[in-house]
């Protein structure tokens, strides 16, 4: 599907010949080299932050004639993280910092811009953004100890952008502020303070403030409205849990996704003049994932959802947009696509192809004549062809509820039948699994294993009501989806169930030791990756407890009962776990600290039941360095060839 190339001699991008169908664990576990490629108001540039010698830069060339005009790259511990274009020819990018104890770097709120000629770098907002002030009364850029995110370019001003920050807190608890921020000087002019912590402040695209966000002190969501002096709370039934995604110039509406309580995710449109609320789309299945911009006046025309496969609903045809979509749709059939930037009139954009056997693909897109053009990919070394596709599916849990799932399947496989089967349960639980190519899955299937997804309830992406459904079920009902699920895939001649291993990271690792706690006769081995196996212990130890916001939370979620967390922690019933077990965690977890890992292998060893471990230092919650990585799956591959395999993990 690839196109001819048209990047590839500036990036020195090369395919890398796969011999058999059986993609090598290396290629599974490398970063990728491409994460975003950009194109400049004007279309004269494109920006594309990538990978060189394991560093994230930023590389900066001009379209005609193509070629290499301006770099950034950071030394020491920094490197560009995310980045928008804020001018014709300016852009600004985050920068992200490696800790001294983590190999993943952290985002701490630092803005740094250069010119697309490459001159004109600056720090202009975060800790080290300030200027010696030396008696002149010319102001500086100042030290600023928070994070910003870009709100709104400023199209008109070639100058300043709008920024909305976030401050350090050890609480997270201090409320931010919108500030105009000089793209060359680095100097800041305030506008107006947010009116809670933990959200941002919202534009109409042309400058003008419409909406503020946050969560208060008892972790729920509030809407407000940019009145004279100040914000005004929404307290509109629907409106007030409406979440600020685009605005019609032309018909004076404000588009908003609404979390309605009891129902899927609906499209609002709101008349601020005769104070109306519109809904204009709902889905019966699945929320709503994204929404749909027209290229040149970015109003909003379309969304995405994800009920099992990605799907798009157009409810305006945009000046000929959706039309063009649904023809680039067509032409790269069996793939998600979304567009990652356009040009300020809309006429260029650059079009980001995926799919489940396919990271990213980067091509150039010429509204007017529809051609497409290659650009790059984010992973040139992985063959499409030699990756497995995943397939979805759904069952119906047994009070009710429609549960989705993905099938992963080693090569040639499908209706071969009883195949060993690895469940792998998501993080969160507020999250879900998503149609599209996924490492472990690739890396499981690969040696073998047929990998199976579950997005129980809790999960997100399928309404309030399902959302709902798993508050304070952590160890109840959600682990009741899971082996619902494993069950379904027995019943339906995909899994043999004398071969079945779970597997999960964060919640998906409370997930891997607790299901079998509770079902003991599933599985045949377990493996938990970061995770937490003591809930009394999230109120103790971590991030999450260090504001009342996330206090809020866990008693949301897991309630603060001693004995109700006891009976839902694996940590208190290791007598229950008669199976293989290899517990994964990294020493530098912020998120569910090592202490659960070393408490329940000391638990274990206590009664005669000892694990497998891998403990490495420098990690967080996920291991990041390639060394690691390799380390964690070799081990993981070797574990479960063990106890449930084929015989194909790599020695």
């Amino acid at each position: 599907m690839r196109l001819a190339t048209v990047l590839c001699f500036f990036f020195s991008l090369t395919v890398t010949a796969v011999a058999a169908a059986t993609v090598p664990l290396e290629d599974l576990i490398r970063h990728p080299e491409v994460h975003q490629v950009k194109i400049s108001p004007t279309g004269t540039h494109l920006a594309v932050q990538r990978k060189f010698e394991g560093e994230r830069v930023l590389v900066i060339m001009s379209l005609s004639p193509l070629k290499i005009t301006g770099h950034l790259r950071f030394r020491g511990q920094e490197e560009v993280g995310n980045f928008y274009w804020a001018s014709d020819d300016r852009v600004v990018a985050e920068v992200i910092t490696k800790k001294a104890a983590l190999e993943a770097p952290v985002n701490y709120g630092s803005l740094y811009a250069i010119n697309a000629d490459g001159t004109r770098g600056k720090n202009i907002f975060g800790y080290a953004a300030g200027e010696r002030q030396t008696g002149s009364r010319i102001k500086k850029a100042e030290d600023t100890y928070a994070h910003a995110t870009i709100i709104d370019p400023l199209a008109d001003d070639k100058n300043e952008i709008l920024i909305s920050t976030y401050p350090w807190a050890r609480d997270w608890e201090t409320h931010g502020d919108v500030y105009r921020l000089n793209i060359y000087t680095g100097v800041r002019r305030s506008v107006v303070g947010l009116p809670q912590v933990g959200g941002r402040a919202y534009t109409d695209g042309r400058g003008n403030l419409l909406f503020a966000n946050g969560t208060n002190r008892e972790n729920e969501y509030e809407l407000y409205t940019k009145a004279e002096n100040g914000w005004e709370q929404v307290t509109h039934p629907v409106l007030c849990h409406g979440a600020p995604v685009g605005y019609d110039h032309e018909r004076e509406l404000a588009y908003l996704v609404a979390d309605i309580p009891g129902q899927t995710e609906t499209l609002i449109a709101w008349d601020r003049e005769k104070q109306e609320v519109k809904k204009i789309v709902q889905d019966e299945i699945a929320d709503i994932s994204d929404v749909i911009l027209q290229p040149s006046n970015q109003r909003p025309i379309g969304v995405y959802l994800n009920p099992d496969y990605p799907t798009v609903q157009f409810f305006d045809e945009g000046n000929g947009f959706a039309p063009l979509y649904r023809g680039l749709k067509k032409a790269f059939q069996g793939y998600h696509i979304n567009f990652t930037s356009f040009t300020r009139d809309g006429k260029t954009g650059v079009l980001q192809v995926s799919g489940d056997r396919l990271p990213g693909d980067f091509f150039l897109v010429d509204m007017a004549s529809k051609k497409v053009d290659f650009l790059l990919s984010s992973a040139e070394w992985l063959d499409p062809d030699n990756l497995n596709p995943m397939r979805a599916e759904h069952f119906e849990s047994s009070d009710g509820l429609r549960i989705s799932t993905y099938l992963t399947f080693p090569a040639n496989t499908e209706d071969s039948g009883k195949l060993p089967m690895v469940v792998m349960p998501h993080g969160g639980p507020h999250a879900r699994d998503f149609w599209g190519y996924t490492r472990d899955a690739q890396i499981l299937s690969q040696n073998g294993y047929l990998v199976l997804q579950v997005n129980f309830r809790g999960s997100t992406g399928f309404g309030d009501h399902f959302l709902d459904a798993g508050k304070n079920q952590w160890g109840g009902n959600i682990q009741r989806d899971i082996a619902e699920a494993v069950k379904w895939a027995v019943a339906e001649g995909h899994a043999d169930p004398e071969r079945v291993c779970i597997y999960g990271a964060s919640f998906g690792g409370y997930s891997a030791l607790m299901n079998p706690i509770r079902y003991p006769d599933l599985y045949q081995c377990a493996a938990g990756y970061v995770g937490v196996y003591d809930l009394e212990l999230l109120y103790k130890e971590g991030d999450v407890r260090r504001r009342d916001r996330g206090i809020a939370y866990l008693s949301d979620t897991v309630g603060q009962d001693q004995e109700h967390m006891r009976a839902n922690s694996p940590l208190y019933h290791t007598d229950k776990l008669n199976l293989p077990l290899f517990i994964i965690h990294g020493e530098e977890d912020e998120r569910a600290p090592v202490a659960h890992a070393e408490a329940l292998l000391e638990k274990l060893e206590e009664n005669g039941k000892p694990a497998q471990s891998l403990i490495v230092k420098h990690e967080g919650h996920g291991f990041y360095n390639e060394d690691n990585r390799k380390l964690l799956y070799t081990q993981l591959l070797g574990f479960l060839d063990t106890h449930i395999g084929v015989g194909a993990a790599e020695k």
